[in-house]
């Protein structure tokens, strides 16, 4: 991964996907992201392989991967934009994109996004990733989080 920072467009697949969506012009990308990260739920266990269990394991962790992670908070800086409480470092040409598709997005977007931010925070891997040196990465998320509950 070429950039890695604690904003939610300073890492590849955040931006890939942002990329993406901004070429094909479609609003139902951003509730994709969103609705991937309900379905999963965050962490989850299940019973361990045949394989897993001659290792010793128990059970098999299914982990929210952090780039579903990534590209979930991306959608979510969206919404909140598009709610009128944009972060302060949109990447360029986002507003511009936003203006164009806004009759596109959907009330019901903005619980989704809430939803989504929560399982991300508190259980996927990406979460993971940044524990011990989570206080710049918290702080972003619960700007966020404050900006989703402002609308």
């Amino acid at each position: 991964m070429g950039a890695w920072g604690a904003g939610s467009f300073e890492n590849d697949w955040a931006l890939d996907w942002l990329g993406d969506l901004r070429e094909n012009g479609d609003v139902s990308r951003v509730r994709a992201a969103l609705s991937r990260v309900l379905e999963h739920g965050g962490t989850k266990h299940s019973r361990a392989s045949i394989l897993e269990k001659l290792r010793g394991r128990r059970r098999h962790t299914d982990w929210l991967d952090a780039d579903v992670a990534t590209r979930a908070l991306a959608a979510a800086e969206i919404v909140a934009a598009w709610l009128g409480h944009p972060a302060a470092n949109l990447p360029e040409g986002l507003t511009a994109w936003l203006l164009q598709h806004s009759v596109s997005f959907r009330a019901d977007l903005a619980a989704l996004a809430r939803q989504a931010v929560g399982i991300v925070k508190t259980n996927s891997e990406l979460k993971d990733l940044w524990e011990g040196d989570e206080t710049e990465w918290r702080s972003v998320i619960d700007d966020l989080e404050r900006r989703l509950s402002a609308a």
